[in-house]
């Protein structure tokens, strides 16, 4: 903190130069709750004047701060508010601008009490710092309105992140809620529900842009086998390994599901030429990643899985038809042997009924 070091006999007539200054600012704050000062900066801010006003707001005369004759105006500062009256000071002054600074004052009798100060340094023609002036006002009322502002707006800010913590807390159990309705608890695959809902809205957009949608359905080999041996358990594993395979098959826009028990659905769409090809291209994949050895203490069992390969429109009207299409061309190819994929053009046509019978293509 730099400070004058002037004799204050030398800062005292320089000041006279001032009184029309000070005369008109009298004028203006006589009628304040406060004071005027004038007062050289130093360390105890001593005060070449200062109006009445002090009297009203410490219990102090204003003769006794003059020259400190009987205190100095620092003895009157609340010492935890000292440290910000003297960085806001010298930072202003070494702006070039004013300070405006809240602080608390200690009176004569009676409890500390708030006021605010505006003030600045008053310089020479030749640049020098000759004294400070400003005003201090009692804040008191305003001070307590202020803190009761402040802690409002922060009890509003904690109830608002309150607010927006509980909102997040319930969007997330709804994603949890969504996510638990439309996905399998096991293989945390999307189920049934979520498959027949994908199934209409694949179906619905094919219609109007005219490209294809296949459908596959499949069915583990042999898992019953696999309970009864292992249990339950290891049953569950192997479904978990099951989806972890179809869903390396998945791209982007394609959609597996568990649709209970040891049946998944794969469903994809795309161009209406090309769809039949990767329908059995896809199923062919499907064949080779399920086939898992599944250790038992009597010897391995080999599990797979038959595949049921339906296409719409071309085979399907609508995703009903299209969904009992493949679960039949699946059972189809579970009474035929297992471990194969069936589709419609394959099935013999000797089949005792209203349908085209077709043959059934065993791949492996």
């Amino acid at each position: 903190m730099k400070h004058d070091t002037s004799p204050a006999s030398a800062v005292g007539e320089r000041a006279y130069h001032h009184d029309e200054r000070l005369d008109a600012l009298l004028s203006i704050t006589g009628r304040m709750d406060g004071y005027l000062y004038r007062c050289r900066n130093d360390a105890s801010y001593t005060m070449l004047y200062i109006s009445d006003g002090i009297l009203t707001v410490s219990g102090y005369r204003p003769s006794d701060f003059i020259h400190n004759a009987v205190r100095d105006y620092v003895s009157a500062i609340h010492p935890d508010d000292l440290p910000s009256v003297y960085a806001a000071v010298d930072a202003a002054l070494e702006a070039r601008c004013n300070w405006n600074v809240d602080y608390r004052i200690v009176p004569r009798v009676g409890e500390p009490l708030w006021v605010r100060e505006i003030g600045g340094g008053v310089w020479d023609g030749a640049g020098e710092l000759e004294f400070l002036e400003g005003f201090v006002v009692d804040i008191s009322d305003r001070k307590v309105v202020e803190d009761l502002n402040s802690q409002l707006l922060l009890d509003l800010k904690i109830a608002n992140e309150e607010l927006s913590a509980q909102k997040r807390e319930i969007e997330l159990a709804k994603q949890q809620s969504d996510h638990s309705a439309n996905h399998d608890a096991l293989t945390d695959l999307p189920n049934r529900r979520a498959f027949h809902d994908e199934l209409k809205s694949v179906v619905a957009r094919c219609g109007v842009t005219g490209e294809a949608a296949g459908l596959l359905f499949i069915d583990l080999d042999r898992f019953k086998e696999v309970n009864d041996t292992l249990g339950h358990e290891a049953g569950d594993t192997l479904l978990q390994r099951v989806s972890s395979q179809l869903r390396s098959i998945l791209r982007s826009a394609d959609f597996v599901a568990r649709l209970g028990g040891d049946e998944f659905a794969f469903l994809f769409s795309g161009d209406a030429d090309l769809a039949q090809h990767k329908a059995v291209r896809v199923a062919e994949r499907i064949l080779e990643r399920l086939r898992i050895k599944v250790p038992t203490p009597t010897g391995a069992i080999q599990v797979g899985c038959t595949v049921g390969v339906a296409m719409y429109p071309a085979e399907a009207a609508d995703s009903e038809a299209l969904i009992a299409l493949a679960d039949r061309l699946m059972y189809i190819g579970k009474k035929s042997g297992r471990n194969r994929l069936v589709t419609a053009r394959e099935m013999a046509p000797q089949q005792p009924s209203s349908r085209p019978r077709h043959s059934i293509r065993k791949t492996a």
